[in-house]
């Protein structure tokens, strides 16, 4: 449709415009003609989608323990990977191995670990067993957990939700998760919060300016009947949607952004790497910024990632409007009850006991030993009763002595400036459980992380079979049968077995 009024509006603006110049010098109105028809031209002409670039994060080798002893990173407890490489696989293809991210397979799995315990923080919880991929390798997995906790009496949130209206929005499927979303989000709001929404396309448009919270009608009202239409121009869309969060700032507040949106930017700046840099100013300033992709194809993931990322946000993906609500709650609460920020992890490997270590994932989390401590460099947050997994591959000494390593957890409470550092000894056992013989959980995360690596072929997978992880896969989704995941993990590689063989 947009092609037809294209050629329809230029062949009327060439007959206009010529006798425009005809009569230019009897008709001074004609030049204001023309001009008029030279800017709906523009409106209506389609945008060249920029390519939105990328970063290429290569694998990390194997650390001798002696020459560096210390691993540090954010703990990141995003899903993403996991469910795009799933609608991939759905769609008959194989991901692309660059949009793969190993730590989003592992963390988008619930292995029922231990929570904490009455007046406890965090809990900490850890797993060796041999590896069966690696000849004289162990797989160690660890996982830091918060406690239940309800949403912090007293702390208003500052709300600016803002919405994709663009054209690539309005498929039927795309619009019903918008509006269960938005459901979600109204309901979880109370008289002592504040909420905007702004919608964008070309431009943005502040539809709601710091309404109360709880007034249902009155959202819902604004919150539907527009019809997407047009490019999409996120740089324009963000800059507006800060500009509402700082005049409607709570002080002591969680004020946040909230993006919904496929992410098919086509317009104005479109490179993460530069819009990060007005993220991370707000974030900065107390504004968090969460992203939420909706739908698959098109599906610009490098983009809301990086956004996500350097915003201190939460971010998830809706493909499927049946799970619509139930993910969005999910990672809606996470935002409303932060439990740590700036959650940071670092293991010091006892070189007397471990001789090379590998981390699996985290490529664009990873920190300085000296940025542990440090307060300017931002991370994470978890949300109450989250965890954040981590593994990894090491070469243990068997004639050596003492613990493996300690693992440390530094992190923030939420809405102060107080840090607390919390730290577990790993100790070391004579022998290592084989793989096929551990518990659910250990098998479960070890088989999402080694299929993510055969996935991004990461050349620490070159010997992994299929047919292996299935097999050390099976009878573990019954286990699990509340959660659909370890299923959907089952499906994954066996989809890909069959298309690899293809």
């Amino acid at each position: 449709e947009r092609s037809d009024d294209t050629k329809a509006l230029s062949e009327r603006g060439r007959s206009l415009g010529e006798f425009a110049r005809q009569s230019s010098s009897r008709l001074p109105e004609a030049k204001r003609v023309e001009k008029q028809l030279v800017e709906k031209l523009k409106e209506v002409e389609p945008q060249a989608k920029p390519t939105t670039p990328s970063v290429v994060y290569t694998p990390r080798p194997e650390t001798v323990s002696s020459e560096n002893n210390f691993s540090t990173f954010s703990l990141n407890v995003s899903d993403v990977s996991f469910k795009t490489a799933l609608a991939s696989l759905q769609g008959d293809k194989l991901p692309e191995p660059a949009d793969v991210r190993s730590e989003e397979f592992l963390n988008a799995l619930e292995y029922r670990d231990p929570m904490p315990r009455a007046g406890e923080p965090l809990a900490f919880h850890w797993e060796r067993a041999r590896s069966p991929f690696t000849h004289d390798r162990d797989i160690i997995r660890f996982s830091v957990r918060t406690a239940a906790l309800g949403r912090q009496p007293g702390r208003a949130v500052n709300l600016v939700c803002l919405l994709d209206n663009s054209g690539s929005m309005e498929r039927e499927d795309r619009v019903s998760i918008v509006q269960q979303a938005l459901g979600v989000l109204d309901r979880k709001l109370t008289p002592s919060d504040r909420v905007s929404l702004i919608t964008f396309s070309r431009t943005p448009r502040l539809r709601i300016d710091g309404m109360r919270g709880g007034n249902r009608d009155a959202f819902l009202k604004a919150a539907t009947g527009w019809i997407p239409q047009g490019g999409t121009h996120v740089e324009k869309a963000l800059a507006l949607a800060y500009e509402t969060a700082r005049k409607h700032f709570i002080s002591g507040g969680n004020n946040r952004v909230i993006l919904l949106t496929d992410g098919a930017a086509n317009m104005g700046n479109v490179d993460p790497y530069q819009l990060r840099k007005t993220v991370e100013a707000n974030r900065k300033q107390g504004i968090a910024l969460d992203c939420f992709g909706i739908g698959w194809e098109g599906y610009n993931d490098n983009l809301l990632e990086v956004l996500a990322r350097n915003g201190d946000g939460r971010y998830g993906f809706l493909s499927e409007p049946v799970q619509a609500v139930a993910e969005f709650e999910q990672k809606l609460l996470g935002a409303f009850q932060v439990a740590a920020s700036d959650v940071k992890v670092q293991v010091e490997w006892n070189v007397d006991r471990v001789k090379v270590f590998r981390q699996v994932g985290y490529l664009r989390h990873q920190l300085k030993k000296e940025d542990f401590r440090n307060n300017k460099i931002d991370a994470a947050e978890i949300s109450a009763a989250e965890s954040g997994n981590a593994l990894y591959v090491v070469q243990v000494k068997a004639d050596g002595e003492g613990p493996l390593g300690m693992v440390r957890v530094r992190y923030k409470m939420p809405f102060t400036s107080e840090y607390t550092e919390m730290e577990w000894s790993l100790a070391h056992e004579s022998t290592a459980t084989p793989l096929e013989q551990t518990s659910p959980a250990m098998r479960l995360a070890s088989v999402a992380a080694t299929f993510a690596e055969w996935l991004a072929k990461n050349p620490y997978s070159q010997g992994v079979q299929l047919a292996d992880l299935q097999g050390l896969l099976s009878g573990i989704p019954s286990i699990y049968a509340t959660d659909p995941r370890p299923a959907q993990l089952e499906i994954m590689i066996r989809k890909s077995h069959i298309l690899a063989e293809n």
